[in-house]
């Protein structure tokens, strides 16, 4: 757990030479900034926020090459290929206008590729199926979905995605994931214990920031082509098995209304289908769940 106090300048906190991002992803001039502090990972990629001190990475024909510990100005420039990591965040954000609070976990921004396919209502949940199979295929953990993109194993928190789209003429738009990796169930701050987990607490391992962020930046950058090309249909099967809402009593703020009734699932073009016992279930393309009958483990 982050405790408060300033981490001293370390040059593999992220585990750098073990950050296997993928070919494709390499061959777009790939950049990586690790970065010691910033409010918020994906104001830093968008261009927003104060200059951090980190180091700059860039691939080289056989490794990752890091600059030395330097203040760095935030992004603005929305190239494919163009990651940001912090050692710590302090003002996190989630979805909804609330924050996400930095237990010592992965605070990773990426840059999605500008295409129609990114822009679209449900391409948030589809990344957040795509952090679920890919924890499940790499480290065997029963991590699910709960709808539109929160990862949760069991009845806890593990991670959560915010969507960001400046809307910038061929700019692409920001995905930023949290998620707890190394936090002990007692060491988590009181007003998490009970709702939020960790990779450490589900597996009994520790894994290297490094090990994490290649593997799921590594899952998108693979799978991305076939979602724009072929939409929901490859994955609708997978989706349906890993709603952790389906067939549940959930209530849903969505702008000023408030939704109750039955999750019948996700549909195929992301949005939530509700029995409120009307002759037709009600589409919901966002919303802020909640889990009736039991405490809900957001943050």
């Amino acid at each position: 757990m982050f405790t408060g106090k300033p981490h001293p300048p370390s040059r593999d906190w992220f585990g750098l030479d073990v950050f296997e991002s993928g070919v494709r992803f390499r061959r777009t001039g790939a950049r990586v900034y690790l970065l010691e502090e910033v409010p918020s990972t994906n104001d830093f990629l968008l261009g927003r926020g104060p200059a951090a001190q980190g180091r700059l990475c860039h691939w080289k024909e056989w490794g990752w090459q890091a600059s030395d510990l330097m203040s760095i100005n935030p992004v603005g420039l929305l190239e494919r290929g163009t990651v940001v990591v912090a050692r710590r965040q302090t003002a996190g954000k989630g979805r909804q206008g609330r924050s996400w609070m930095d237990c010592g976990g992965l605070n990773l921004s990426v840059v999605i590729p500008d295409h129609i396919a990114a822009r679209q209502k449900g391409f948030s949940v589809w990344l957040g199926l795509m952090v679920v199979l890919a924890l499940r295929e790499e480290f065997s953990l029963d991590a699910r979905l709960k709808w539109p993109n929160d990862i949760l194993v069991g009845k806890r928190k593990l991670g959560g995605i915010l969507l960001e789209n400046p809307g910038r003429p061929g700019g692409g738009v920001v995905a930023g994931l949290g998620m707890n990796i190394s936090t002990r169930p007692e060491l988590f701050p009181p007003q998490l214990q009970g709702t939020a987990t960790s990779l450490l607490a589900e597996t009994g391992h520790a894994i290297k920031r490094g090990i994490l962020a290649g593997v799921l930046v590594r899952r998108v950058e693979d799978e991305f082509n076939r979602f724009a090309a072929e939409g929901w249909l490859p994955w609708q099967a997978s989706l349906s098995a890993l709603d952790c809402l389906l067939g549940r009593e959930v209530r849903i703020r969505s702008g000023v209304r408030i939704h109750q009734g039955r999750s019948l699932g996700i549909g195929p073009e992301g949005a939530l289908i509700l029995d409120e016992g009307a002759d037709q279930p009600h589409i919901l393309h966002a919303g802020e769940v909640h889990l009736l009958g039991e405490e809900d483990p957001a943050r």
